[in-house]
């Protein structure tokens, strides 16, 4: 079904280059057909490359973004390589405009497509915590503020408000903003699963999230392939413009508006290829967290709560489904969604529970 359901989409992205470049045709032949026009064919289009790229990139990148970290150096070699290369990559692409259109117009075109990108991401973090708590009735509980004290005191920060979600499904997040400071939120399907080491094992892993930055690192990095992203949306609306309308449709115009039409196909795979990493970095954090979670407990303890988390989801698959819906996944201690595509975990922000328990053992001895 998966298989079937790729092949629609891949024939719906052809089919969308074979109406852009039909509605490039016209263009080029009758120019008064408009702007309007040009703007339908260039969301057919950025839709089209993004497919096209998806498939091409995670087929090429899959098993250099899948690998389980063999230990702890490998782990933090893995995150600055992968942040490396997301940043570099950013770099490049405004190294690239700035030759092609100038450094004025480069840095006009990237301030506003970085507007594009974070004016909503910074919106939605500051009011996080807001929407969150109300969405899922979190409450405070003195008992769970217990535990959760008693654990940060072994990793020696200061403890963030906790709060049960009333969710049944178990599972527990971590969310923060400037504004209503941290949470560290366990759902009441996990108090009722869960002995209480694994209980601690969970929370040293949420507040591993809060005492790495996860969520302001994750925004940060996850702003960069948005921004490259309008930046290429923009250079294709320019280039099918321009070759209808600059200097008359002129040859001129005709090349420059080809010109800027690759480059932002160009900047649309880029941006695919770039969100493919930041998935990866993601995955890595929480491999990190988990190393923080077995740290303030044990391994075992950390193995034993993925373990059963993993248990409960394999038996009900109607809670996975649950979770895999949830606009919060990303947020969850468990979490890797089930795509319709073959290639679950490239997609997915979470390590397959079988890699996570093969990380926390490679750890044995060595914390």
């Amino acid at each position: 079904m998966r298989e079937k359901l790729a092949l629609l989409l891949s024939l719906v992205a052809v089919a969308m280059l074979a109406l852009l470049l039909l509605q490039l045709a016209a263009s080029w032949v009758a120019p008064g057909l408009g702007f309007y026009a040009n703007l339908w064919a260039v969301d057919l289009a950025v839709y089209a490359v993004s497919i096209v790229a998806l498939f091409v990139a995670a087929g090429a990148l899959g098993r250099f973004l899948t690998p389980t970290p063999p230990s702890l150096d490998a782990l933090r070699a893995s995150m600055l390589a992968t942040g490396a290369g997301v940043i570099g990559g950013a770099l490049l692409v405004f190294a690239g405009l700035a030759e092609l259109l100038g450094a004025g117009l480069t840095t006009q075109l990237a301030a506003l497509a970085l507007g594009l990108a974070a004016v909503p991401a910074l919106f939605s973090w500051l009011l996080s915590p807001a929407i969150i708590n109300l969405s899922y009735g979190c409450k405070p509980d003195p008992s769970l503020q217990e535990i959760v004290n008693k654990v940060a005191a072994r990793s020696g920060m200061k403890p963030p408000k906790a709060v049960i979600a009333r969710m049944k499904e178990p599972n527990a997040f971590a969310y923060s903003s400037p504004l209503f400071g941290r949470y560290v939120a366990v759902t009441e399907g996990m108090l009722n699963l869960a002995s209480r080491e694994e209980l601690e094992a969970v929370i040293g892993h949420e507040l591993g999230h809060h005492k790495h930055r996860d969520n302001t690192v994750m925004l940060v990095f996850g702003l960069v392939p948005s921004f490259v992203y309008f930046l290429g949306r923009y250079l294709m609306l320019a280039g099918t413009y321009s070759g209808s309308y600059y200097e008359g449709g002129g040859r001129r115009g005709g090349n420059a508006g080809w010109l800027l039409l690759l480059a932002g196909i160009a900047l649309i795979v880029v941006s695919v290829i770039m969100q493919l990493l930041v998935l990866a970095l993601s995955r890595l954090r929480e491999h990190y967290a988990d190393l923080h979670g077995a740290e303030v407990t044990s391994p075992d303890a950390m193995i034993s709560a993925l373990q059963r988390l993993d248990a409960f989801y394999k038996r009900f698959r109607g809670a996975l489904a649950e979770v895999s819906a949830s606009k919060l996944k990303m947020l969850y201690i468990y979490a890797l969604a089930s795509p319709v595509f073959s290639l679950e975990e490239l997609f997915a922000t979470h390590p397959p529970i079988e890699k996570r328990v093969a990380f926390l053992r490679s750890l044995k001895g060595a914390i």
